[in-house]
């Protein structure tokens, strides 16, 4: 069994957004085991709930989403690059003093340092980057 971890540098209008997610539904339906999956860069807007319907954004993030709930994933997302883009959580939503403290982090994501990316580089037996 080889262990694989995503790199998804792609924003949400990006080939790369989408490929990334059939990516790791093939490793879903493989013998390979999926590590992590690491959001970085404007790959991070695929972490907003805020995303509206009918957007490849929103389209790409709910793909997401149902992937991570089903296979229980981490879908890390860089705090850095999150908060850079205007993305929280409810921890980041109060330290910043905003009126909705909710974050506009999607459900299934969490927000985490660079640590766990090198974790992932480390641990993998495999990185894929979609960029």
């Amino acid at each position: 069994m080889i262990k694989v971890s995503l790199l998804v540098t792609a924003g949400p209008q990006r080939p790369g957004a989408l490929t990334a997610l059939h990516t790791a539904q093939a490793v879903a339906r493989s013998s390979h085991q999926l590590y992590r999956i690491f959001f970085y860069g404007d790959g991070v807007h695929l972490a907003n709930r805020l995303a509206r319907r009918g957007d490849l954004a929103c389209d790409a993030q709910r793909g997401w989403q149902t992937l991570v709930a089903e296979h229980g994933w981490p879908a890390s997302v860089c705090v850095g690059a999150a908060l850079k883009r205007g993305i929280s959580d409810s921890e980041e939503a109060r330290r910043a003093g905003l009126n909705d403290v909710s974050g506009t982090l999607a459900d299934g994501f969490t927000l985490v340092g660079l640590g766990d990316w090198v974790d992932a580089l480390t641990q993998s037996d495999r990185v894929v980057h979609f960029g």
